[in-house]
């Protein structure tokens, strides 16, 4: 929630790490174990076929088997844990739920309409093969220079066309969520009552919720799931995010509830 998104962050991370510290010891507690369990076996002994140990011997020799493949498991999900934390730390995606936002997107605009309009004057100079003028541009280097003068397997020079377009959605899809993002945080807070309960968009935590007056019967829980709503403890609401596609939802699920539960 916008409230306490680092905070989430963080505790996320933190998990993360966790798990594979405490799977990362248990892998190596496992192969140890599963180690020292077949040193008991004299090397390439194999099973007496016929012989009174043979069941016993059967039965040892999976455990060790299972307890090697219980130490792999752990080992996968360590890495697994590990990869996890340094995707969330290393992520940069703007989330709508970051009480900042609205800030990070104009940034990202700004930078993005400098990019093209860098890519712009870059090509003109390339075309005039001014490479003093190119070199005297913010960005201008001669390793880009001479790289930007490299032709393609067409044969083409600059900045490609691809890059233009790929660059101007970039900026389009972005001005249109500041633009919902502002209209979302001009609405005024909304609460409405239906027999049982409440639905509210609640902007400090950035999320569209419904409040019940007692835990909601299953067919009302799986018209929730169904919509995307989840069970959220700390809040003790049932919600999704605060946006153009919660709000839809959130209608979606309030007339389901009154077609199916009129005098609850």
């Amino acid at each position: 929630m916008k409230h306490n998104f680092e905070e989430r962050r963080q505790k996320r991370i933190d998990y993360a790490k966790k798990q594979a510290a405490k799977n990362e010891q248990l892998s190596d507690e496992l192969y140890n174990q599963a180690s020292k369990m077949s040193s008991a076996i004299p090397f390439g002994q194999p099973i007496l076929v016929g012989h009174h140990s043979e069941k016993r011997d059967r039965n040892y020799r999976d455990k060790i088997h299972n307890k090697f493949g219980k130490a792999f498991e752990a080992s996968d999900k360590a890495n697994y844990y590990e990869r996890k934390a340094e995707a969330i730390e290393s992520n940069d995606a703007i989330f709508s739920d970051d009480p900042g936002a609205l800030e990070k997107l104009k940034a990202q605009v700004i930078r993005l309409e400098a990019n093209q309009s860098f890519m712009k004057e870059a090509n003109r100079f390339i075309r005039k093969k001014d490479e003093a003028g190119f070199l005297n541009m913010e960005f201008g280097t001669p390793e880009l220079w001479k790289q930007l003068n490299t032709p393609d397997y067409l044969g083409r020079v600059g900045f490609a066309s691809y890059a233009f377009s790929n660059n101007s959605t970039s900026i389009r899809r972005i001005k249109h969520r500041i633009q919902q993002l502002e209209l979302l945080e001009s609405r005024p807070a909304s609460e409405v009552p239906f027999p049982g309960g409440m639905v509210k968009e609640n902007k400090e935590a950035g999320r569209v919720q419904f409040l019940f007056d007692e835990k909601p019967s299953e067919q009302i829980r799986k018209i929730l799931k169904g919509n995307a709503f989840r069970w959220s403890p700390n809040e003790e609401a049932w919600q999704r995010h605060l946006n153009a596609n919660g709000i839809f939802a959130a209608k979606a699920v309030l007339k389901k509830l009154l077609e199916t539960q009129p005098g609850c």
